[in-house]
């Protein structure tokens, strides 16, 4: 059961640190590319700094639970890959 628990965690730890990597906001020149020719992208452009702010926000929330999940599973001896 433990292990069991152990090993959610560590998805849903894997899962934020996805979820950071898509919303880093370093990434936002490379999604405008990607969207390039479309309504999201004129959308993207035209509200850049609220994109830039709300993309931040999201990043940091989601690396600290990232951060949160993996650190406590490693604390209750789940093993690390």
């Amino acid at each position: 059961m433990n292990s069991e628990k152990s090993a959610v965690r560590r998805r849903g730890g894997y899962a934020m640190m996805f979820l950071a990597a898509l919303t880093c906001p370093c990434h936002l020149p490379v999604l405008a590319l990607l969207l390039s020719g479309t309504a999201a992208e004129a959308f993207l452009t035209e509200h850049m700094g609220v994109a830039l702010t709300v993309l931040g926000a999201l990043f940091l929330l989601s690396l600290s639970a990232a951060m949160r999940l993996l650190r406590n599973d490693a604390a209750r001896g789940g093993s690390n890959l």
